[in-house]
């Protein structure tokens, strides 16, 4: 008897469920459309990475994160570059131009006062590049709380045949 009255609970807790998640604004998809981007061998760590740094992700969750679409993505190249291509949905917050001096209103602007404990993922253009150390490095040190940052950048997304956006034709 008791299994019985376990089963229909179940039961009755997973329509509940199903239902819910079919009616919330942040719904999880049923069936995922996640791509398997195997041949990524973990995150690439730049070698003046320190052990203070926020943490270092690879291609697959940066993936991951981005398709979740709750995760602010920061490009930290020049507006040129990043126009020229970038992770879509991605906000622009050029490391070079970081003005001298209190950080605060600067971020609050530029991420449209996002809480401290948002999940953000800083890139740039890949392993030659290292404006999104230092700009993970700010934003940290600011108190955001949940910054990662995805070396590969805009590069190795592309490489991995993801979807690049464009904000205007640079050739090549």
């Amino acid at each position: 008897m008791a299994i019985k009255q376990a089963i229909i609970l179940l039961v009755i807790a997973a329509i509940l469920g199903l239902g819910a998640n079919l009616f919330s604004p942040n719904k999880i998809e049923y069936i995922g459309a996640y791509r398997n981007l195997s041949g990524s061998d973990g995150p690439i760590i730049p070698p003046d990475a320190d052990e203070n740094d926020p943490p270092f992700i690879d291609i697959n969750t940066a993936h991951f994160e981005h398709s979740t679409k709750r995760t602010i993505f920061i490009d930290a190249r020049e507006r040129e570059e990043f126009e020229c291509g970038t992770i879509p949905g991605s906000i622009n917050i050029p490391f070079d131009y970081l003005p001298d001096g209190d950080l605060k209103l600067y971020f609050d602007s530029s991420l449209g006062h996002v809480a401290f404990d948002q999940p953000i993922v800083v890139f740039c253009s890949g392993e030659e590049c290292d404006q999104s150390l230092h700009l993970a490095r700010n934003l940290a040190e600011y108190g955001y709380s949940d910054v990662t940052i995805f070396f590969g950048g805009s590069r190795e997304w592309e490489r991995f045949s993801l979807e690049i956006e464009r904000r205007k034709n640079c050739g090549g």
